[in-house]
C-alpha cells in the first residue's frame, strides 16, 4: 500500500504543478510581490541591513517583513536574473514540497485515504494554486506549518529532541520572515493543548522547553535584532495599522474558502471591467465581489460548514483529536487575525488558515464513511471527485478570464509593455502612482534610473496609471505642478495585452 501510496502523493504533486505552470507567466510583477527582489537591483536598499565588508546583507524589507526569502533566492538570482520564471517557477516548487510533506503528516494523523483525499483538494485549490505562482509572501509560511507540525509529530511519536528544535527554529524563521506567522503558530499551541494535553504534559520538561525557546529564538534573532536597535519597530508598525471592518474580513474568509478571492483583485472578470479603487477598503471589496462571473465557487466551503455540523457525531472516531485540533487551530489562528487590526483583510492573510480545511473535509468525510458505510470507499472517492471537480471548474474560470479579459490594474500584464516604451526614452523616470516602480524595475532588467524627488522639472520622464486605475498617486505633485511653471507635454499611454489604456507618461516644460 505504500509504494502505491507515495505514487499517488507525487501524481497529486506533478498535478499541482502543472496546474500553476498554466498561469505563471499571465499577470504581471505585483508591487508587493517583488520586494525580495529589490535587494539584487541598483539604488533599493533594505530597510534593515547587515555590512560584512563590501556586502549588505538583507535583514528587514519592512517593519514586519524579513529577508529570509531574499537570502533563499540569492543563489538563484546568482544564475537567473530576476523575471517572472525566476522569480514564480521556485515557489512553485516549494509549494509543491508542501503538499507532499502535508500528505504524509495527513497519513500519520488519519490514514492513506484521509491523506490522499486532502492532498487532493489542497493541490487543486484556487487559492492554494495561485497564491504559490505569484507568492504574496505565504509560500514559505504554509511550507513552515506543514514543517513544524511534521517535526513536533515526530518528536511526539519518538522523544527525538532535535526535532523538537527544528521544530522550533522554523517557527522563528517563519515569524523573522513575516510576522504574521503568530496567528498560525498560536492556533497550533492552543490547539496541541486542548486536543493532546496529556502527550503536552509528557512533554512539558525544563529541557524541552528551553531547547525549544532557543531553537526559537536562534530562528527568529534577525528580528529581534532589528527590534532591538529600532526600538520595538515591528510592535510600533503593527499598532499603526489600520483597522478593517468585520464585515470585510468575513468577506475574504468566504472568497478564500471558495476559491473566488482573486476575481476582480487579479483577474478581470469581464473584459470592460474597472474595479473600484477610491473609497473605503470596506465598501471597496463590497462593490468588487458584488457581481461575479466565476459561479458559486469551489465546494470546499460548503463542505466544511457540513464538516462543522457532524463534529459532533465523530466524537468515538479515531479521526476525532486530529480533527478537533485543525478546528481548534484554524478557529484560534483566524480568532485572532478578526480582532487586531487589518489582519485577515486579504487573501493573504486568511490563506494561512491553510491546510486545516482541506484536512477536516477529508477526515470528516472518511469518518462519516466508516461510521455508516463500513469503509465503503465508492462514496468517498464520488466526494472527493464532486470537490476536486468543483476546484478544478474554478480554475478552468481563472484560465478563462486571463485569456479573456486579462488582468486588474494590480497585476497588470501591461507593465512589460511600458518597460519597453520607456527604455527607448533614455530618460530618468519619476514614478507617481503605488504599484508601478518594482515590475517596471524588474522588467527593465534594471536598466531604468528612478528619480526619488517626483517634484516638477523638466528632462524627467512622469510615469502615473490613467484615470480609473489610480491607486495611491503622489498626492501633492498637482500643487507643484501648479506653482511651478510648467506644462505636460509628450504625452502619451501604454496599454495592456488586452488594449486597456493603464500607463500615461508625460514629460514637462516651460510655458
Amino acid at each position: 500500500m505504500l509504494p502505491r501510496f507515495r505514487s499517488c502523493v507525487w501524481l497529486v504533486g506533478a498535478a499541482l504543478l502543472a496546474l500553476q505552470l498554466v498561469f505563471l507567466t499571465g499577470p504581471g510583477i505585483e508591487e508587493d510581490e517583488a520586494l525580495f527582489v529589490l535587494p539584487f537591483t541598483r539604488g533599493n536598499p533594505s530597510l534593515y541591513e547587515w555590512h560584512a565588508g563590501r556586502f549588505h546583507i538583507p535583514v528587514m524589507s519592512m517593519d514586519y517583513l524579513g529577508g529570509l526569502k531574499s537570502w533563499l533566492y540569492w543563489p538563484v538570482f546568482r544564475l537567473w536574473e530576476p523575471n517572472v520564471w525566476s522569480m514564480r517557477l521556485p515557489a512553485c516548487f516549494l509549494s509543491v514540497v508542501t503538499v507532499l510533506l502535508f500528505a504524509h503528516l495527513a497519513r500519520r494523523a488519519g490514514g492513506s485515504r484521509v491523506a490522499l483525499a486532502a492532498e487532493l483538494f489542497l493541490a487543486t485549490d484556487a487559492m492554494f494554486v495561485l497564491i504559490n505562482v505569484f507568492d504574496m509572501t505565504v509560500t514559505l509560511l504554509l511550507l513552515a506549518t506543514v514543517l513544524f507540525l511534521s517535526l513536533l509529530r515526530r518528536f511526539a511519536a519518538s522523544g527525538h529532541q532535535p526535532s523538537l528544535g527544528a521544530a522550533f527554529l522554523v517557527a522563528g524563521l517563519a515569524l523573522w520572515y513575516k510576522a504574521i506567522f503568530i496567528f498560525p503558530l498560536a492556533g497550533m499551541l492552543v490547539a496541541f493543548l486542548i486536543a493532546y494535553p496529556r502527550a503536552v504534559w509528557r512533554s512539558f520538561t525544563l529541557r524541552n522547553i528551553v531547547v525549544a525557546a532557543v531553537c526559537m529564538l536562534i530562528g527568529a534573532a534577525p528580528l529581534i535584532v532589528f527590534n532591538w536597535e529600532r526600538r520595538g519597530a515591528t510592535v510600533h508598525a503593527s499598532g499603526e495599522l489600520p483597522s478593517a471592518p468585520a464585515i470585510e474580513k468575513l468577506v475574504m474568509l468566504q472568497h478564500t474558502l471558495d476559491g473566488r478571492a482573486f476575481e476582480h483583485y487579479m483577474f478581470r472578470s469581464s473584459l470592460s471591467e474597472k474595479v473600484a479603487l477610491d473609497g473605503a477598503p470596506a465598501d471597496l471589496v463590497l462593490r468588487w465581489y458584488r457581481e461575479s462571473h466565476f459561479g458559486p465557487g469551489s465546494a470546499l466551503l460548503p463542505a466544511l460548514l457540513l464538516s462543522l455540523l457532524a463534529l459532533p457525531f465523530l466524537r468515538s472516531s479515531h479521526l476525532f483529536p486530529p480533527l478537533l485540533f485543525s478546528w481548534i487551530a484554524m478557529t484560534t489562528a483566524y480568532g485572532a487575525m478578526f480582532v487586531f487590526r487589518d489582519a485577515g483583510a486579504g487573501p493573504h492573510h486568511t490563506v494561512l488558515l491553510d491546510p486545516a480545511p482541506h484536512f477536516i473535509v477529508a477526515a470528516t468525510a472518511a469518518a462519516l464513511s466508516e461510521r455508516w458505510l463500513g469503509r465503503r470507499n465508492a462514496a468517498l472517492v464520488a466526494f472527493c471527485a464532486v470537490v476536486a471537480a468543483s476546484n478544478i471548474w474554478l480554475l478552468g474560470r481563472y484560465a478563462h478570464a486571463a485569456h479573456a479579459n486579462g488582468f486588474s490594474v494590480y497585476w497588470t500584464d501591461g507593465v512589460k509593455n511600458l518597460a519597453q516604451v520607456i527604455g527607448a526614452q533614455n530618460l530618468p523616470v519619476a514614478v507617481l502612482d503605488w504599484g508601478i516602480h518594482n515590475g517596471l524595475e524588474i522588467e527593465s532588467r534594471d536598466t531604468i534610473t528612478f528619480v526619488a524627488d517626483p517634484a516638477p522639472r523638466e528632462n524627467v520622464l512622469y510615469v502615473t496609471h490613467c484615470e480609473g486605475y489610480v491607486i495611491l498617486p503622489a498626492a501633492q505633485f498637482p500643487k507643484l505642478l501648479a506653482a511651478s511653471g510648467l506644462h505636460k507635454t509628450a504625452a502619451r499611454v501604454v496599454a495592456d495585452k488586452k488594449g486597456h489604456l493603464v500607463f500615461c507618461l508625460f514629460q514637462l516644460a516651460k510655458d
